[in-house]
């Protein structure tokens, strides 16, 4: 079997060394960083701290008041109830199934 090397593939391999050179140069906590994550993880933040909080005992108001007033449906009242508890809940919920939480 003979092996060619083409400038092509020339080209490619040394492409690919520098790639690993330079990744190999680069500081670790320049790989550690997460922007996508840090994000997400301060939106999680806002729903799960005071601004959801008060965000959550506004619906609740609201929908139980107008669950009184018979213009919300007692079924719409309970599903809001069960969506505010599992939004404060999903933190324990990901680390029940085994993920790491925020």
């Amino acid at each position: 079997m003979k092996l060619t090397l083409t400038t092509e593939k020339l080209t490619h391999l040394a492409m690919a060394l520098f790639v690993a050179y330079a990744v190999m140069l680069l500081p670790t906590e320049a790989l550690a960083a997460n922007p996508l994550g840090d994000t997400l993880c301060t939106v999680v933040d806002w729903f799960q701290g005071p601004i959801g909080s008060g965000i959550a005992t506004l619906a609740i108001i609201v929908i139980g008041v107008g669950a009184l007033m018979g213009k919300v449906s007692w079924g719409m009242a309970i599903i809001v109830g069960l969506g505010v508890g599992i939004i404060f809940g999903a933190a324990d919920i990901v680390t029940m199934l085994g993920g790491a939480a925020c």
